[in-house]
């Protein structure tokens, strides 16, 4: 719900202003928002259009409320039915499991594990999916870049195989530094694959 309720805030309405949109599209009555206090911003936005007739107004979704109304639909629609095949592959089991050997077999100076449980690297998987669009093959190449950028030093501060897939942070927003690696991977910052070790473990 917090991630919902985020991309709410980033398209800069809020919460009563897209329920009161959709109840605009729907032609329905929503009695726990005074419309009037909020479809001033919703018409100024360029969300819904103002019609004033014989004394009387009324307002009907626009072109624009109507993507916008698509947008939250498909978010759900992504959400509820995208099975982890569809996320991830056919194979993403084998996927998961290359990934989780990748990171050392032991503990981390922080003294938590490298290698996370699969189970859960499968859900941690199944969010990055559904927010990023990167292949396997650049999730392979982001994390060998980083491990071995941690490895000459033992591994001090390096994130788990969790943290470093997402991480939530103290506001609740999730952040990935793998996004962030394969961001570099694929805009071929030093991807030179022969600067990447092969790590054994």
């Amino acid at each position: 719900m917090w991630e919902i309720l985020q991309k709410i805030l980033k398209d800069k309405i809020t919460p009563d202003q897209l329920l009161l949109l959709y109840s605009v599209n729907e032609r329905i009555s929503v009695p726990q928002i005074n419309p009037k206090s909020q479809v001033g911003f919703l018409v100024t936005a360029g969300y819904i259009d103002q019609h004033n007739k014989d004394g009387k107004t009324s307002y009907t979704i626009n072109r624009d409320g109507k993507a916008l109304i698509r947008k939250y639909d498909n978010y759900f629609i992504k959400a509820k039915k995208r099975t982890s095949n569809q996320l991830m592959g056919k194979n993403y089991t084998v996927a998961v499991q290359q990934y989780r050997e990748m990171f050392p077999k032991k503990k981390l100076p922080s003294g938590k594990p490298a290698r996370v449980n699969t189970k859960t690297l499968i859900d941690c998987f199944r969010w990055f999916f559904a927010e990023y669009d990167y292949t396997w093959e650049e999730v392979y190449k982001a994390t060998r870049r980083y491990l071995n950028e941690y490895e000459d030093n033992n591994y001090m501060y390096m994130k788990t195989s969790q943290y470093y897939i997402v991480k939530t942070l103290q506001t609740k927003e999730k952040v990935s530094e793998l996004a962030d690696y394969c961001d570099m991977i694929r805009e071929g910052t030093d991807d030179d694959t022969e600067h990447f070790k092969e790590k054994v473990v």
